[in-house]
């Protein structure tokens, strides 16, 4: 009498089993092609940052305070800086003394220095009582639906853009070191250059 064929051979699997290793083998396989694939394929590219010089995404908004700020009437003025920032940035928090001076020096002149906050929603009741410890006398807007960062393309905080009046783009810093300031100081002294600088 012959024993029920559980294992054919000694040593060997049962058909049942080499298929399934079969098909892990499979996966695995087709698994290291697709991250083959994706490790090679390129990216998309995120939108590029607006570059100087560009045209200005208009824009009319509320500041803090509840007072309308429109692009075009500011520019009527003079040049606008435009200054992307959060309260939980570091160093967003240590160029808002720069700024602050800016707006103090220069506004008398026409510059119109504007805070944009990209504070997430968690956050917004923060942004008018964090503007009002530091002191700060130029208008802050909050950027609730994120519109002004995506039509200036901010991908990083801070941004500063600085506007001319004709409403090109004509500087944007991104990041901020102390000391770094003197140029920018320079850019904004030139486009008032008809005005008396102190």
């Amino acid at each position: 009498m012959t024993p029920p064929n559980t294992t054919a051979r000694r040593g060997v699997a049962p058909a049942g089993a080499r298929a399934s290793t079969l098909r892990a083998r499979m996966a695995l396989a087709a698994m290291t092609v697709l991250v083959l694939v994706l490790a090679t394929t390129p990216a998309q590219a995120a939108p590029a940052p607006l570059l100087a010089p560009s045209a200005a995404p208009p824009f009319r908004v509320q500041d803090v305070q509840g007072h309308t700020l429109d692009l075009p009437e500011l520019l009527r003025r003079g040049p606008v800086l435009l200054d992307f920032w959060a309260t939980w940035c570091a160093p967003c928090v240590q160029a808002l003394p720069e700024l602050e001076t800016w707006h103090r020096r220069y506004g008398p002149l026409g510059l119109t220095v504007v805070g944009v906050s990209v504070d997430g929603p968690r956050n917004f009741a923060r942004v008018r009582p964090f503007v009002a410890s530091r002191g700060l006398t130029f208008p802050v807007v909050l950027d609730r639906d994120g519109r002004l960062q995506q039509s200036y393309q901010v991908l990083a905080a801070p941004t500063a853009v600085l506007i001319d009046t004709s409403g090109a783009i004509v500087q944007v810093r991104t990041g901020y070191r102390p000391g770094e300031g003197v140029k920018f100081e320079d850019s904004i002294r030139a486009l008032l250059r008809g005005a008396k600088t102190p």
